[in-house]
C-alpha cells in the first residue's frame, strides 16, 4: 500500500504467484496476471475519509487480507487545481550504490535508467491530472550539455507548463549553465527566486544551491524575499526548492541539507509572512515530512532510485493534498525495485518513510 488518497490507493508488489490475481477494497476490484516481476495497480473510487480492507485473492488460493488502511479527507472547498514535482532525476548517472554499484542493462529501448524514469514519471503526473509541473532540482548528474538536452527534451514534451530549480548536481565546478537549454524548450528556469501563481496557490521557486558545493545556502536577503514572495499572493503558498532544512547545526545524514541556522531563520520568516505554507524538497532521497513552525516540510524522494517517485498536489480552498506516487511504468519500476536493495536492504526503509510521510492532507491555516 503505497499511496492513498481521498478516493484511490496505489498497491506495489516486487512478485506475485502466477495465474489471476484480485485485489479489492471498498468496492472496487482490479484483476491483474501475476508470475511476471513488479507491479503495480490503482484502486479507485473508494470512500473518502474511510477506514477499508485491502484484499487479494490469487488463483486457486483463498482470500486473504493484505492491509487495513483509511483513505485521506479531503481538504475542505472545491478543487481549485492540480500541480506534481519531480527531483532527482539525475540525467546521466550511470549506476546506483556506495558498496556495490548496481548498474543498468539499458532496459527494452536501450534508455538509461535515468531516462526511462524520468519519460515515466512526466507522463504519469500529467495523466493523474496535474496541469503544472515543478522540477525541484538535480535534475541531471553533473550539468554537462549533453545531460541538459535530454533533460529539457523530457520536461518540454510534458504538454503542460513546467518550472525548474537547480541542484547541487546541477552546479558543480564543472558544470555548465542549464537555464537557457531549458528555456529554448520551453521550460521555465530563472535566476534566484520568482513566483508563479496557479488557481488557489502560489508557487514560490527558490533556487538553494551554492555553486560547487553539495550543501545549500539562503542568506538573509534571499530569505526575505522568499517570505515576501509567500506573503505577496493574498493566498497559501507552495515553496519548492532542493535542499531540505537541516534540523541540527552538524548534518546528520548525507547530503548535507540547508544549513540549521538557516533553515530555521526561514522557515520563521515564511511562519510570519504566511502561515499557510507548505515547503517541498528533495536532495535527501527519501520521504519524510516534519514542521518547526505553523509551516509543514515534506522530503520527497528520487524519482530513479527506489521506491521512483513522483508528488502530486491537489489544491482547495481550504487546504492542500499531498499524494507520493511509485513511477509505474514497468520500464521504470524494473530498475528502482533493484535499488531497493542497497547497504543490505536498509535503503528500502530509509528511503520509503511512512506511509504519513507521504500521503497527507494538510488544512490552511487561516488568515494572517
Amino acid at each position: 500500500m503505497f499511496a492513498v488518497e481521498d478516493t484511490s490507493v496505489q498497491v506495489c508488489w516486487d512478485r506475485l504467484p502466477p495465474g489471476a490475481v484480485a485485489l479489492e477494497a471498498g468496492g472496487s476490484r482490479v484483476e491483474v496476471e501475476g508470475g511476471g516481476g513488479p507491479g503495480s495497480v490503482s484502486l479507485d473510487g473508494l470512500p473518502p475519509d474511510a477506514a477499508l480492507e485491502l484484499t487479494v485473492t490469487a488463483h486457486g488460493q483463498p482470500r486473504r487480507r493484505a492491509r487495513r488502511f483509511r483513505t485521506l479527507p479531503p481538504p475542505p472547498g472545491r478543487l481549485l487545481s492540480r500541480f506534481a514535482t519531480v527531483n532527482d532525476l539525475h540525467i546521466g548517472e550511470r549506476g546506483f550504490g556506495l558498496v556495490q554499484r548496481l548498474h543498468d542493462d539499458g532496459g527494452p529501448d536501450g534508455e538509461p535508467y535515468p531516462v526511462r524514469c524520468a519519460r515515466a514519471a512526466v507522463r504519469e503526473a500529467v495523466a493523474w491530472g496535474a496541469d503544472t509541473l515543478v522540477a525541484k532540482g538535480d535534475l541531471t548528474w553533473s550539468g554537462r550539455p549533453g545531460q541538459w538536452e535530454t533533460i529539457a527534451g523530457i520536461l518540454g514534451s510534458a504538454g503542460v507548463p513546467v518550472h525548474a530549480v537547480p541542484g547541487n548536481h546541477d552546479t558543480g565546478r564543472k558544470s555548465v549553465e542549464g537555464g537557457p537549454v531549458l528555456r529554448g524548450h520551453g521550460v521555465d528556469m530563472r535566476d534566484g527566486e520568482w513566483a508563479v501563481d496557479l488557481a488557489g496557490i502560489r508557487v514560490v521557486m527558490v533556487d538553494s544551491t551554492w555553486r560547487g558545493h553539495s550543501r545549500g545556502e539562503l542568506d538573509e536577503a534571499r530569505r526575505a524575499r522568499v517570505a515576501a514572495l509567500a506573503a505577496g499572493g493574498g493566498g497559501p503558498a507552495f515553496v519548492a526548492l532542493h535542499h531540505y532544512p537541516q534540523p541540527f547545526r552538524l548534518p546528520h545524514m548525507y547530503p548535507a541539507g540547508l544549513p540549521a541556522d538557516q533553515a530555521r531563520a526561514l522557515l520563521d520568516a515564511l511562519a510570519a509572512a504566511n502561515p499557510s505554507t507548505l515547503v517541498a524538497t528533495g536532495h535527501s532521497h527519501r520521504h519524510r515530512v516534519h514542521r518547526r513552525t505553523p509551516v509543514r516540510v515534506a522530503e520527497v524522494g528520487a524519482t530513479l532510485h527506489y521506491p521512483g517517485t513522483w508528488a502530486g498536489y491537489a489544491v482547495h480552498e481550504g487546504g492542500i493534498r499531498q499524494v507520493v506516487r511509485r513511477v509505474a511504468a514497468p520500464e521504470a519500476m524494473a530498475w528502482t525495485e533493484r535499488t531497493r536493495r542497497v547497504l543490505g536492504g536498509l535503503w528500502g526503509w530509509w528511503a520509503s518513510g511512512r506511509l504519513a510521510d507521504r500521503c497527507f492532507t494538510l488544512g490552511w491555516a487561516g488568515p494572517r
